[in-house]
């Protein structure tokens, strides 16, 4: 007797390295990568672990630690996109990634941290009763006793990463506060911050102080871009950082610097409103009443508009290449 496969219309890619795992993987940890596998969207894992529990038929907890169970056995693994909540899908990361002559070379996350078992993590809290403290404090905080996986990763980011416990906890309140309950999502999230430098437990309680001061800022300035939808690239987010944290202008100042860049050159540009904003900071304009100063007569008798000359110059394209006119670029 012959077997064969009925594929119907569409068929589930499976890792054959997987094959090797399905004689030590509970039947919740199969049932989960067959769920996630079928998972038609690849977006922020967040927005589709729920779907992906109720086909699996477990719950969302036991959803996120049978994940782990499949990400230490090197099946799949997480990375952030760019955003310093740590946005999350499923899949594999690539090589390191090498710096360009002459740079500097920065923090890479690694695909996955060393793995850590049960014995080790037990070993670890027996030698400091300070990191048994942590994990309860950081249970309470999401709301759930850990699992061995989940404990293991709260201590592997405190081992490897380097950063101190203040940093852990302040980091897992966050997440917690904004709904982001898995410990997976909690540890994308730090290697993200540590990657950009945000690897103090006081820089990082500047920077989620800031993050949530801003954020209607943000979903006001995604709205008027035409992004509800959309998360900012890395390269977005850093022009928007740098607009409210390091200029420090609020909504206003980047509505007019939207409404001048649509005005000149006819269309959204972040990279337009990006130079505009620039340069009313290099000029040292604060609010949208001194955008437009009053004209002044010039030597031949005719008059000179600061903001005249700054549209042209944005017009001009402001020393941007065409490739960097579009809206996300």
């Amino acid at each position: 007797m012959k077997i064969f496969v009925n594929f119907g219309g569409a068929v589930i890619n499976l890792p054959q390295a997987a094959a090797k795992c399905i004689s030590s993987a509970t039947r919740e940890e199969l049932a989960a990568l067959m769920a996630l596998l079928s998972e038609p969207r690849t977006g922020d894992y967040e927005d589709y672990a729920d779907s992906v529990a109720e086909r699996a038929g477990i719950t969302r907890q036991v959803l996120d630690s049978a994940l782990s169970f499949w990400r230490g056995a090197g099946i799949i693994g997480f990375e952030a996109d760019g955003d310093a909540d740590g946005g999350n899908s499923a899949g594999g990361g690539g090589k390191d990634a090498k710096p360009e002559p002459g740079k500097k070379a920065s923090p890479v996350r690694k695909r996955t941290m060393p793995e850590m078992t049960g014995e080790e993590a037990e070993a670890i809290m027996e030698a400091s009763p300070e990191r048994r403290s942590l994990l309860n404090e950081c249970q309470q905080a999401i709301g759930h006793i850990f699992n061995s996986t989940e404990a293991a990763v709260i201590l592997s980011m405190r081992e490897y990463l380097g950063v101190d416990d203040e940093y852990i906890l302040l980091l897992v309140a966050y997440c917690a506060r904004r709904g982001k309950r898995g410990v997976k999502y909690v540890e994308t999230t730090a290697y993200s911050m540590v990657e950009r430098g945000i690897d103090t437990s006081t820089s990082l309680d500047e920077y989620l102080s800031w993050r949530e001061q801003s954020s209607t800022t943000e979903s006001k300035v995604k709205h008027l871009l035409g992004m509800e939808r959309s998360s900012f690239t890395p390269k977005q987010r850093e022009m928007f950082e740098r607009w409210s944290r390091t200029f420090g202008y609020d909504y206003d100042m980047m509505e007019a610097a939207y409404n001048a860049t649509v005005d000149a050159i006819g269309k959204p540009s972040m990279p337009y409103m990006n130079k505009v904003l620039e340069s009313w900071h290099g000029l040292g304009f604060r609010t949208p009443d001194e955008v437009r100063p009053a004209k002044k007569n010039d030597t031949s008798g005719g008059t000179f508009d600061t903001y005249d000359f700054f549209d042209l110059a944005v017009k001009r394209g402001l020393s941007l290449g065409s490739g960097d006119e579009k809206n996300g670029e």
